[in-house]
């Protein structure tokens, strides 16, 4: 049996006008759902039904076309006077005489609903198998405010919204080049979300775009209600890796240097997230901050960056090593060592920790912004003095989760963090049983799995594996003068595989 959409796609315009409304009626609930307006013309002799949906027009505006419709309909009929005509004739004469909106004509039944479902007025005709539309939408939208994770000192402070075309003009007012391409697709046999593919003609790799407007054109979901998630999930096919294979940034600038770079710009319509693909390991520790502060200041900041990340993945892995052989320790390193011993193993100490330190942060995230203060008081006496008191958690693991958890969130990139998190726990769990061989193989198997990931044909850990340091490493250790930058990353110019 064939899908809906297949079945929308088989069905074509009729020429008789009844037949039309009564399949488009059925078809998407006109008269149950309320939010679909249905309303039937006959301006100058011609019969026609238009639709709309209600919330993607402002009252005022659509009062103002359907008069300005009217007029010129009748203004036509009587240029023609008792010829006939075809519909191209009549959509050329309304394009080109009703004032500040688009008319285009609509031939296939599946792109009429789509349109309806979409937003702009589309009009069926009595005697015509074609329909017009007109471009009467404006979508709901909340205002531009600053970005929620990727916050500056200086610079820009606009983030994306919900709404794709706001998104779009936002890049396109910081890249104002004529051979900056923005493709238009939907996904999702129902939700039939719209999808911007954004890329620089002249800079990408067309193997990269190939590659990825295949993958989203051959998406097969009913819907992509979970917006930028479930895009990625389907273009990368991503299984258990936790490591992102896309970078997520709610801030236009980073959209427009990395399209700059070779990169590709996905934009979600309903999604204040703009997905950049491919990425590395590395170009999830960028900092938007480091190109807002001098060279010097900057490097710094992103020493300390790679050096936090690097901690949140090791530390406890590292510090259960040490306390299975504390004699073997220096003096000066002796707060690495455990004092006392508490019922609980030190492994189980950490991991009680771990997912502490996480109910913590969700029962945050989650509690009203009324009651937020209260619950970071209760936290902070169950975490800080009770569990020591009573021997739950040594003071030590609370001070060095704490470190990790703070460490963990040095990235912008939540996800990468996440991961991160992950690693850890891996990195852990070969520890507790098996001492310093374990924290081996955990590294070990951590490094291989970087070194084996690929984002779409790119190596995950490049520049480093495999290595090369001009416009490559250098460029991830040092944030260069703005006259020392070199443009395309070099991994990018070449030819991505599928």
């Amino acid at each position: 049996m064939p899908s809906i959409t297949e079945e929308i796609k088989q069905h074509p315009i009729s020429a008789k006008l009844q037949e039309n409304v009564d399949y488009i009626n059925k078809l998407i609930g006109v008269g149950t759902s309320w939010d679909i307006l249905a309303k039937p013309f006959e301006f100058g002799g011609i019969k026609m039904m238009s639709y709309v949906t209600n919330g993607f027009f402002l009252t005022m505006n659509m009062v103002l076309i359907l008069e300005n419709l009217q007029a010129n309909i009748i203004a036509f009929k009587h240029e023609r006077g008792d010829r006939d005509f075809t519909i191209h004739e009549l959509i050329d004469y309304l394009d080109n005489h009703i004032a500040f909106v688009q008319v285009q004509p609509v031939n296939q039944m599946a792109d009429a609903v789509r349109f309806i479902l979409s937003g702009p007025m589309v009009t069926f005709i009595e005697g015509f198998d074609q329909a017009f539309l007109i471009d009467t939408r404006i979508y709901p939208m909340r205002s531009i405010s600053t970005p929620e994770v990727e916050h500056v000192i200086r610079g820009n402070h606009d983030a994306f919204t919900e709404t794709m075309l706001m998104n779009t003009a936002l890049v396109r007012r910081r890249l104002r080049d004529p051979r900056l391409r923005v493709e238009l697709m939907q996904i999702g046999d129902r939700s039939l979300t719209d999808v911007s593919l954004m890329y620089l003609e002249d800079v990408v790799d067309p193997g990269l775009v190939d590659q990825i407007r295949q993958r989203l054109k051959n998406i097969k979901s009913g819907s992509l209600a979970m917006g930028e998630q479930q895009v990625v999930d389907l273009i990368g096919k991503v299984k258990w890796n936790p490591y992102p294979i896309a970078r997520y940034t709610e801030r236009p600038d980073v959209v427009a240097t990395a399209l700059m770079e070779g990169q590709v710009a996905i934009v979600v319509d309903a999604t204040a997230q703009v997905i950049i693909a491919p990425t590395t390991f590395f170009q999830h520790l960028q900092n938007p901050n480091e190109y807002h502060s001098y060279p010097l200041p900057g490097t710094y900041m992103r020493w300390t960056i790679l050096a936090a990340v690097m901690l949140s993945i090791f530390l406890p892995g590292i510090f259960l090593v040490i306390n299975g052989h504390p004699h073997h320790l220096p003096h000066w390193l002796s707060f690495f060592v455990a004092q006392r011993g508490d019922p609980l193993p030190l492994w189980a100490e950490l991991l009680v920790a771990e997912v502490s330190l996480d109910m913590l942060r969700l029962a945050v995230l989650n509690t009203p912004t009324a009651l937020g203060s209260s619950v970071g008081i209760v936290a902070a006496l169950l975490f800080g003095q009770f569990a020591s008191k009573i021997q739950l958690l040594q003071p030590e693991v609370l001070v060095y989760m704490g470190f990790v958890m703070i460490a963990q969130y040095a990235t912008t990139s939540f996800e990468l963090a996440s991961a991160n998190q992950l690693a850890r726990l891996w990195i852990m769990g070969w520890t507790a049983p098996l001492g310093w061989i374990g924290f081996l193989i955990g590294s070990g198997s951590w490094l291989l799995l970087m070194v084996f990931t690929k984002s779409f044909g790119i190596p995950y850990f490049w520049p480093l594996i495999p290595f090369r340091w001009k416009q490559g490493l250098r460029d991830v250790l040092f944030r260069e003068p703005s006259t020392n930058l070199h443009g395309i990353p070099s991994i990018l110019r070449k030819r991505s595989k599928a």
